[in-house]
């Protein structure tokens, strides 16, 4: 999904704009709005990101955590400071639209990662971030946990673009919902998510998906905001 002029000069999608983009999320399980971080914060963002990974990997349980037992897929909280907590990222206006309407106005953040492919790391098992909310029932809810992605650089085949599965999210005869069979996956269609570096993904957590090698020398990160629903307990998960 691309902005107009006056979506991007007015921070908010079009009505007709906003329609595709929740029923995007709704039937295919995320949706891409392309290039809405501008350049020179992009640039800011990703150098201080880049010199806190490298510090925080200094550390040896840090260090052998994500490389060693995530095969080079390096999970960080971000820290509370500038840049990170510019409003352009932690409520983002395009993002914070999507979520208004396809949550009902009631959502709140519970968490903020950064999410790294390391130079050399190796493909994750395809996984969903969150189970159903009623893994009993025949049929799927509406969405109750999203996800906010930021890509730092562009997302390409080469450097481990995520692997997902539209319309995953709507499975709901999973018998172990937090691993998903590989030999099923094969069976369904997936795609790489190829970015702009800089756009704003807004994804149903259910979804299947996997994060893939980075073949480059070059660190790849993107920012993770995830929201819940009003309804779920706050206190268990501060």
């Amino acid at each position: 999904m691309v902005l107009s002029p006056a979506e991007r000069k007015n921070g908010r999608l079009s009505k007709n704009k906003l329609s595709l983009a929740l029923r995007a999320l709704s039937e295919v399980g995320y949706v891409v709005i392309e290039g809405v971080i501008p350049g020179d914060f992009l640039h800011e963002i990703k150098q201080v990101c880049n010199r806190t990974l490298h510090r925080y990997l200094k550390k040896e349980e840090n260090r052998q955590h994500c490389i060693d037992d995530r095969a080079g897929h390096v999970g960080m909280s971000a820290p509370c400071k500038m840049p990170f907590m510019d409003a352009q990222i932690i409520e983002n206006s395009f993002a914070m639209q999507i979520l208004h309407e396809a949550m009902d106005g009631d959502f709140f953040c519970t968490f903020y990662n950064t999410n790294t492919a390391w130079p050399g790391s190796g493909v994750q098992r395809i996984h969903r971030d969150t189970k159903q909310l009623f893994p009993g029932l025949p049929f799927s809810l509406p969405i109750h946990m999203v996800v906010v992605n930021i890509p730092l650089v562009d997302f390409t085949i080469e450097n481990g673009a995520t692997e997902v599965w539209p319309g995953s999210h709507l499975i709901c005869d999973d018998q172990n919902e937090s691993r998903i069979n590989a030999e099923r996956a094969q069976t369904l269609p997936s795609i790489r998510t190829v970015l702009r570096a800089g756009s704003v993904v807004v994804r149903d957590m259910r979804m299947w998906h996997r994060g893939m090698p980075n073949r480059t020398d070059t660190i790849r990160t993107m920012l993770a905001l995830v929201y819940f629903r009003g309804f779920l307990n706050r206190d268990s998960q501060l």
